[in-house]
């Protein structure tokens, strides 16, 4: 009788094998911790509901950390095939994406729903030009409009940052810092509590979603709600990896992307943006204003013309580029 049971399950190890072995299995760098919201609320699921549908035609298999992949590597890993799918920022690749960069362009208010199906559909309509011929965007992840922060220093309007040194990654609001007397940092996210901490640095232009994870709310006090320019990252792939692919894990991947993804990840962050200001307003010791119509007046007029000649200057055609990105933010929000 054991003799036959254990035939019986070798023989459906021996017949499932050839189907369990089929399935294409690509590795995804998070370039995060595990425990990172961006993980939780918006990779894990996306994963999760990719592996649901990939059956035995496809399966992701995720990882983090930034041993494997980080804002400075994430090209490479791609490149060398360490990951099949990796998650990065344009605005971490200087000269790689200089035309998704529109969407980093400050005083253009709307949410990160409008600003993710608005990039969708520029990289859709090619309007972002060749940048993405080499590879296959799967998930959008728009970042919200930064805000100023300072440490230890009111901060009602703009003219507060005057002297200040503050840290940015955004070429554009660099420009901003130094339109109203202060100096523009690049600091790395992972690095800026430390520059806060110790001075090096007296504030920064952020969202509020890194706050919780990097604890920004342990070295900023006071905080000025201004539209200062957003982000875009992405989850994407290499063209040449895709095609190579079975039909049914293409058509698998191809159903979880697109732009109706892109908003709802952007619904996702929205909530995430207001969940970690509330996070931040629960602290003792921290003041919220938010510019005021003049101040915002005074603030186009101040840098709008010079931010779109800057931007132009870098990228053929980019002062159409920020009104069409404008224009299609404007849509989404409608919509």
């Amino acid at each position: 009788m054991k003799k036959r049971i254990l035939a019986g399950l070798l023989a459906t190890t021996t017949v499932l094998a050839p189907a369990m072995a089929s399935a294409e299995t690509l590795i995804f760098g998070s370039g995060n911790v595990e425990q990172h919201p961006i993980v939780k609320r918006i990779f894990t699921p996306w994963v999760e509901k990719v592996n649901a549908e990939g059956g035995d035609a496809l399966q992701i298999d995720m990882r983090h950390g930034q041993m494997l992949v980080n804002p400075g590597t994430f090209l490479d890993r791609l490149d060398d095939d360490v990951v099949q799918i990796v998650w990065g920022m344009p605005v971490a690749a200087p000269g790689r994406f200089p035309r998704s960069l529109v969407s980093t362009i400050p005083l253009i208010e709307g949410s990160s729903a409008a600003a993710a199906v608005a990039f969708c559909r520029m990289l859709e309509n090619g309007d972002l030009g060749d940048e993405w011929d080499d590879f296959v965007p799967l998930l959008i992840v728009p970042f919200p409009q930064v805000s100023a922060h300072l440490n230890g220093t009111p901060l009602t309007s703009m003219a507060d940052i005057a002297g200040k040194k503050i840290t940015t990654q955004s070429p554009a609001a660099a420009g901003i810092i130094q339109a109203y007397g202060g100096t523009p940092l690049s600091v790395n996210i992972q690095d800026q509590y430390q520059a806060l901490q110790r001075g090096t640095a007296d504030g920064t232009f952020m969202s509020y979603t890194a706050f919780p994870g990097f604890r920004l709310n342990e070295v900023t006090s006071d905080h000025l709600e201004v539209p200062l320019g957003g982000a875009t990252g992405l989850a994407f792939m290499t063209r040449a990896r895709f095609d190579g692919l079975s039909a049914e894990a293409k058509a698998v991947l191809t159903a979880n992307s697109g732009c109706e993804l892109a908003r709802e990840v952007g619904d996702k962050v929205d909530q995430w943006e207001a969940d970690s200001k509330g996070f931040v307003m629960s602290k003792e010791g921290h003041t919220f204003n938010k510019i005021s119509e003049e101040g915002m007046a005074e603030l186009k007029e101040r840098v709008g013309e010079t931010l779109s000649k800057g931007y132009a200057a870098r990228v053929p055609g980019g002062a159409e580029l920020i009104e069409l990105w404008r224009e299609q933010v404007t849509k989404a929000d409608a919509e």
